[in-house]
């Protein structure tokens, strides 16, 4: 009788190589933060600590990256519009931060949801 198949079964015991996560760790660890901030002003985990709040308001130019907003099209030649056109960037994204906390707070408060896209009630709805 012809064999049909063959089946391997493997045990082996995984422990985590802890010298190898903590090169790994070091390697990845690093980055560099530029700043007007005075070091006696600030320490530097206060300065990171500021850095990975800024992530939220950054999260607000993705837009800039989505093919379907045509920034690259946009030509702005002087620096004084390119600092106009930031101005009204920024401007939009506070009005969208404040609108977006108090929706927040208000459904909060009032223990209320709204649905998302695939209705479910998010717990932090955009």
């Amino acid at each position: 009788m012809p064999v049909k198949a063959i089946e391997w079964q493997i045990q082996a015991p995984v422990r985590p190589h802890e010298a190898v996560i903590g090169h790994q760790k070091q390697q990845n660890a690093g980055f560099v933060i530029g700043t007007n901030i005075c070091a006696s002003q600030l320490s530097d985990t206060e300065v990171i600590a500021a850095c990975k709040r800024q992530s939220r308001v950054e999260g607000g130019f993705r837009c800039l990256k989505d093919p379907l907003f045509f920034v690259s099209s946009l030509l702005v030649k002087k620096p004084c519009r390119i600092q106009g056109l930031l101005m009204v960037m920024t401007l939009a994204l506070l009005v969208y931060s404040v609108a977006q906390r108090r929706l927040r707070q208000h459904l909060a408060h009032y223990h209320e949801t709204v649905p998302n896209q695939i209705n479910h009630p998010p717990t932090s709805p955009t």
